[in-house]
């Protein structure tokens, strides 16, 4: 049964975010990529992981876009979203929202996906 929580595009949420390799995962920062209107019927919610790793963030490779905002929404260090790693998690593994990324950022990583998905 899907779930009846909803999450906005643009919002970031704590989740549990799956490690690259099958070891388990950890509660990290994420971005909600899908829009609501996508993922509202469905137990999973399109998400692009956040990281705060410097190297991410002071040398950004393809796929990897730089917060300028970072601290409107209460992180500790200058933070990445890493589009190259987006991901579909389901909505029960979300923990909290954190807020909403602010509009410049939103609309870089817009672009990021459509570059990505090449729309």
């Amino acid at each position: 049964m899907p779930s009846t929580t909803t999450y906005e595009r643009g919002e970031v949420v704590v989740v549990n975010v799956p490690f690259s390799s099958p070891t388990g995962s950890k509660p990290r920062p994420a971005l909600v990529a899908s829009a609501q209107a996508f993922h509202g019927k469905l137990l999973d919610v399109i998400v692009c992981p956040i990281s705060s790793q410097p190297r991410y963030y002071k040398k950004p490779g393809p796929g990897d876009l730089r917060l300028e905002h970072w601290k409107d929404l209460g992180l500790r260090h200058p933070s990445t979203v890493r589009i190259s790693n987006i991901v579909a998690v389901e909505k029960k593994l979300i923990r909290r929202v954190l807020g909403t990324l602010h509009a410049d950022d939103l609309a870089r990583v817009a672009q990021g996906l459509r570059q990505a998905f090449g729309l």
